[in-house]
């Protein structure tokens, strides 16, 4: 399953002043609370100051990309 996940992290800008900028990924995993446990570990790794805002199940059938369907972007790029 996919989760639409959004993390907010801390952008500072030329003033100084910071503010909270929210980034959406998409994290495959079979649960809210495996899909948690990815965010988070993803975070971990950052250097700015995130947090987890929100999860949101996507009812994905199918993902078309260059890595599952690789035939229909031959000559694409």
């Amino acid at each position: 399953m996919y989760y639409l996940t959004t993390i907010g992290m801390e952008i500072e800008n030329e003033k100084g002043n910071t503010k909270m900028q929210k980034i959406k990924y998409v994290i495959e995993a079979e649960s809210v609370e495996e899909t948690t446990i990815i965010a988070n570990k993803y975070i971990e790794t950052g250097t700015a100051t995130c947090q987890l805002l929100a999860i949101n199940h996507m009812p994905i059938d199918c993902v078309i990309s260059d890595k599952t369907y690789p035939e229909l972007y031959k000559g694409t790029k």
